[in-house]
């Protein structure tokens, strides 16, 4: 039974890659917390230390991972993504549904916090290798092979939706449709899918106001900058301000004084750059792109179908983030 990355040899560039993001990542997490955490009351290294204490139970997936067989993995695709679409749901519910900025994305109990859309991406990955290398010589047949998968995809994609998570909604689609793409589903299939799937996402946009103003604010900073761009702007203004060799660590001023609300999340790249310059914003982004690469040439190499779609997938997934 072949094993993953068993036929790839620079096991070791891909893990360093890994393990170097990882560490920058602690770093710059206490870079950006420390001054947010002491305004709350606690300890400065309390969100870098949470976020060590994290690293441990994915150590522990990520040995599982790679000692899992491919083949014992694959029969277990279908339970798989059903067990992720069932997660999906539980935000919904109360007493254990987290609601936070008008939006359902999390679950927990007794402190802990779980987002069920980060379970379902890789699970949808797994499912769709598995589904579409199973129907290979019978794609085709567009209605009995591929619309199957395609509505599993749509049903996560609606939930999401439902969640007010429009962003990973949509990239969850494109994800979907790139693994169509590589396992050689016909064109038409594609010119269907963009003649109902682009109308009903524009729809999506135009008949919310939260969502139209995201995307106005992606697409224009200078929208609304007191409001919906405040963020987008200031983390511009941050990464201007590192210049080529930045700040210094620790002495990332847009991000400590508080002009960036999210630095310590979404925006971490900000402080990368503000702190580093444009040589650290370009060394992680070098980091993250070998980490793509790497997935990529595990795909090439791959001595079978569904090993080269579950590769593709899951580089992609990582890529579009």
């Amino acid at each position: 039974m072949e094993r993953p990355f068993s036929r790839f040899r620079g096991d070791g560039a891909l893990l360093g890659a890994i393990v170097l993001l990882a560490g920058l990542g602690m770093v710059n997490l206490y870079s950006a917390s420390y001054g947010y955490a002491m305004a709350l009351g606690l300890p400065p290294h309390y969100f870098a230390l949470r976020q060590l204490m994290w690293a441990l139970p994915a150590l522990a997936v990520f040995a599982a991972a790679y000692a899992v067989p491919l083949d014992w993995l694959r029969p277990r695709a279908g339970a798989i993504i059903l067990t992720s679409l069932l997660l999906l749901v539980l935000p919904f519910l109360p007493g254990i549904g987290i609601a936070k900025n008008g939006a359902f994305r999390w679950f927990g109990l007794g402190g802990l916090m779980f987002q069920p859309s980060e379970l379902f991406k890789p699970a949808l990955v797994l499912y769709l290798a598995h589904i579409l290398s199973k129907k290979a010589d019978r794609l085709s047949d567009v209605v009995n092979a591929v619309i199957p998968p395609l509505l599993v995809a749509a049903a996560g994609m609606a939930v999401i939706l439902l969640q007010n998570d429009f962003s990973t909604a949509m990239l969850v689609g494109a994800l979907a449709a790139i693994m169509f793409w590589i396992a050689r589903v016909p064109v038409v299939f594609f010119a269907a899918l963009g003649s109902v799937g682009l109308p009903l996402a524009s729809l999506s946009v135009l008949t919310s106001d939260y969502r139209l103003k995201r995307v106005l604010g992606f697409i224009a900073p200078g929208y609304d900058p007191a409001d919906i761009s405040y963020q987008v702007n200031g983390s511009l203004k941050a990464i201007r301000a590192g210049g080529l060799w930045g700040k210094g660590f620790l002495q990332g001023t847009q991000g400590h004084l508080n002009f960036l609300p999210e630095k310590q999340t979404d925006f971490i790249f900000t402080m990368i750059a503000e702190e580093f310059g444009l040589v650290g914003a370009l060394t992680t982004l070098t980091m993250l792109l070998l980490v793509v690469v790497f997935c990529y040439l595990v795909a090439f190499r791959s001595k079978h179908q569904f090993g080269r779609l579950l590769a593709i997938g899951l580089g992609t997934n990582f890529f579009l983030y």
